[in-house]
């Protein structure tokens, strides 16, 4: 498997994700149970949907009643309390098999050197308990055994070797043990980004703080991927991942009848409601409407007035039936359009 270096930050360049279309985002902040397929991937080649499924099927350990698969919930420590996330459970009282619970993306496609993924995680507790996980890439299908290419690794505890010195990372048996290249594994907290203890009597856990990471993709160029979350841990606790997000240069063709005006759509498949990041070159009136395939406009959303730089507009999509759309956007710069999947 390909191990590649990568980027960690608390913060992405504002001035990067600018030159930048988004290609996938999600934040979690509604329930991702309407958009995803509970299920094991079924290994096409492109694919609109994501997946989320406990492949381990172990029990909860924890006497929570925490679901197998990753599930949503509001995060902990380092997150705002209004702000949600997919968590996953390691606790499973079962000390010799990890937990295999996987998160892939719809397919993507990579048109040249300017993607990158990004996206924040956090574990529940950290040095002890801390639970570990992989982010993969598939360059053929969605199936779980075509991922070989492993772009990151957050390192699980192992032991406390030094009951002494519970503050001290190097007191700490990790795995996958750390390399040459100090990015990878990435271990939670040992940067010193701690907050408060976990637990009064126990100083060795404390709770995790969110950290953004991102990496480069501009290796699968011209390629169609998927991009996969495991969290592989043994009989841990939790950890969370938020605000994924895809950018790159949009694919044209079929999708745009002209490629003049930058946007990205998100959650796509969409249910009640979508969001459009729209690049605004110049401040401008902006016409959004919605079009069923045959090129009907079924939304016309009202116009408005925005101003230069990276946009958001929210259009309703509650009174649209199941199915495909175009997402057209109008400014002073031209016309684009995108393909949308409302379930």
């Amino acid at each position: 498997m390909k191990h590649l270096l990568l980027f960690s930050g608390m913060a992405i360049s504002a001035s990067l994700a600018a030159q930048n279309d988004t290609l996938l985002f999600d934040n979690f902040e509604s329930d991702p149970a309407v958009y995803q397929q509970i299920a094991l991937p079924p290994g096409n080649s492109t694919d609109a949907f994501w997946y989320n499924f406990d492949i381990d099927n172990l029990g909860d350990g924890s006497g929570g009643n925490r679901p197998g698969e990753w599930f949503w919930s509001t995060g902990f420590a380092g997150v705002d309390s209004t702000d949600n996330v997919l968590m996953s459970n390691s606790w499973t009282n079962n000390g010799s098999t990890p937990v295999q619970n996987i998160l892939v993306t719809p397919s993507l496609q990579i048109v040249d050197a300017n993607a990158n993924l990004s996206w924040e995680s956090a574990p529940r507790q950290t040095p002890r308990y801390l639970d570990g996980y992989r982010v993969l890439v598939s360059t053929t299908t969605n199936d779980p055994s075509a991922f070989s290419d492993t772009i990151f690794s957050a390192a699980e505890f192992v032991s406390l070797d030094n009951q002494n010195a519970p503050f001290d990372f190097n007191s700490y048996t990790f795995f996958p043990a750390a390399t040459a290249n100090l990015l990878d594994p990435f271990v939670h907290g040992a940067d010193g980004m701690n907050t408060v203890f976990d637990s009064a009597s126990d100083s060795s856990r404390l709770i995790g703080t969110s950290r953004t990471f991102q990496v480069s993709l501009s290796q699968y160029s011209g390629m169609t991927i998927f991009i996969m979350f495991v969290h592989y841990t043994v009989d841990d606790n939790l950890l969370f991942i938020d605000d994924i997000l895809v950018t790159g240069t949009n694919p044209t063709g079929m999708d745009e009848y002209y490629n003049q005006v930058s946007f990205g759509v998100y959650p796509n498949p969409a249910q009640d409601e979508v969001n459009l990041n729209i690049n605004m070159t110049e401040a401008s009136d902006v016409n959004v409407s919605i079009l069923d395939l045959t090129g009907k406009e079924v939304i016309a959303a009202p116009q408005q007035n925005l101003a230069e730089g990276m946009q958001r507009v929210a259009v309703n999509t509650s009174t649209l039936t199941p199915g495909m759309y175009l997402v057209k956007v109008t400014t002073a710069a031209g016309t684009s359009t995108k393909r949308i999947i409302i379930q």
